[in-house]
């Protein structure tokens, strides 16, 4: 009785893929796949080198798939990978044959130098790897569009998602020495200036000078969460800080408004910048000839800067918010700060098993986001109803709601309290009602505190604490 073959580990089950290289018009380099096993089998070495890039998925062969899959197999096992215990392990899966057998394997090594180069071959099979998935993406949006079963917006989010992929893929990092960074600086005295000159600030400031001074403003690459309870004051923070970001200075400010509408959120900065309570005329009640003064020149402060770009989209996934914000960057050159308000209420645009993989999900393409383009990222999130159960009412990182992703992918988790917002008695002095605390829950590379600022409820306006 034959021995059945033994079945593959769990994670290397997949849908076997057909020989990309034999479809005609389909990219590969067969040459370059065979001088890269050939040369594993020569010098085990070369995989490690090989495996750093590539997967067995890369392979246009079906047989050179399983031939990579099996050395990796080898390798886990801490066995040798040479020509007699590959063809044993292939022959364990009864693949020997189906791969050309022993004659091929030995075929691989023909001509090659004892210890080859094989990085320029790894950069070709990655090459033709990366050309045949975005053919397939293509191909596969042109029949969903031909079959009309779906909007040409979910045809093309799919896509710009699986694209997204490929070039996260190929922009990946790699292993360096400080040495390589310090060269790629340009030498000491300029990689040093960056820490040592003041004037070479470290992140963006955001106008909060305590603030500032705790976490070295918003660093690039960041993902920053401001989280409280409704009506404490999320979005008029993050108005205050475009505002300082852009408002005299070149910086580009994308926000990302999913609850309010733009007229909304421009009504409120400018009246915030003017120190004006604008409400009074929702309630019917004239400004005055200094108030409108002040109104306008807010307005042609706002419009003279033209730096702050708000889109008020009412849905709105990673895949929507990162498309944007990539072409914001490469239309004006340059993007230093986005917002996004708030992240609860965005849609994953891909199918999750429930709404905690959902934020889940939403908070790492956040945080993927601002690596990308290199730019720090502000998420308003909203907090459950914890704080309001306790004593004490100030905001603790197990109040984010619905997801800990969002804890374990941020790189700063501010929370704003104001006791003011709970303690309604009358008796209450207004500086305490005006004294609002930033709470720094989480700072991965600085310390945590507290960072009291001043409140105007009238206006939904944050600024410094006057000292002394």
């Amino acid at each position: 009785m034959l021995d059945k073959a033994p079945e593959p580990p769990a994670e290397r089950k997949r849908t076997r893929i057909p020989d990309l290289a034999l479809d005609q018009g389909l990219p590969a380099n067969v040459d370059a796949e065979r001088t890269i096993l050939g040369s594993v089998l020569l010098d085990q070495t070369a995989f490690n080198e090989a495996a750093e890039k590539l997967s067995e998925d890369d392979f246009s062969l079906d047989s050179h798939r399983r031939i990579f899959l099996r050395m990796s197999e080898l390798v886990d096992a801490n066995q040798a990978v040479d020509i007699v215990t590959l063809s044993a392990e292939l022959d364990r899966y009864k693949e020997r044959d189906t791969i050309g057998g022993i004659a091929y394997l030995a075929s691989l090594t023909e001509g090659l130098p004892r210890r080859p180069v094989i990085g320029e071959y790894i950069r070709l099979v990655l090459d033709k790897s990366r050309l045949r998935k975005m053919m397939m993406i293509f191909s596969a949006g042109i029949a969903r569009a031909a079959d009309q079963s779906e909007t040409a917006l979910e045809i093309l989010e799919a896509a710009e998602g699986q694209l997204l992929e490929i070039a996260q893929d190929a922009q990946a990092g790699a292993l360096r020495t400080i040495y390589q960074s310090v060269e790629a600086a340009g030498g000491t005295e300029p990689y040093l200036k960056a820490y040592t000159d003041p004037e070479m600030k470290p992140g963006l400031p955001t106008g909060f000078l305590d603030y500032d001074a705790m976490t070295g403003g918003l660093q690039k690459s960041e993902l920053t969460i401001i989280a409280s309870r409704p009506s404490m004051g999320k979005t008029a923070l993050a108005m205050n800080i475009a505002q300082n970001v852009a408002i005299g200075k070149k910086n580009i400010v994308a926000i990302f408004s999913l609850e309010m509408s733009r007229s909304s959120l421009e009504r409120r900065m400018m009246a915030s910048r003017a120190w004006v309570n604008v409400r009074k005329a929702q309630e019917g009640i004239y400004l005055n000839r200094d108030e409108r003064i002040k109104l306008e020149t807010a307005l042609g402060d706002l419009v003279e800067s033209n730096n702050i770009f708000i889109d008020d989209s009412a849905t709105l996934t990673p895949i929507q918010l990162r498309a944007k914000a990539r072409r914001l960057k490469q239309r004006q050159g340059r993007l230093d700060l986005i917002i996004v308000d708030y992240m609860q209420l965005m849609s994953a645009g891909v199918k999750t098993g429930n709404r905690q993989e959902e934020v889940a999900y939403i908070s790492r393409s956040l945080k993927a986001c601002a690596k990308e383009l290199e730019v720090p990222v502000i998420a308003l999130a909203q907090l459950h109803r914890g704080p309001e159960q306790r004593t004490d009412k100030r905001p603790i990182l197990a109040d984010l709601r619905e997801s800990g992703q969002i804890e374990q992918d941020a790189d700063v988790v501010a929370f704003i309290h104001r006791e003011s917002y709970y303690n309604h008695d009358e008796d209450i002095s207004e500086s305490k009602k005006a004294l609002a605390e930033l709470i720094i829950g989480k700072q991965r590379n600085g310390p945590t505190g507290i960072v009291r600022l001043a409140f105007v409820s009238q206006l939904t306006r944050f600024d410094n604490l006057a000292k002394g």
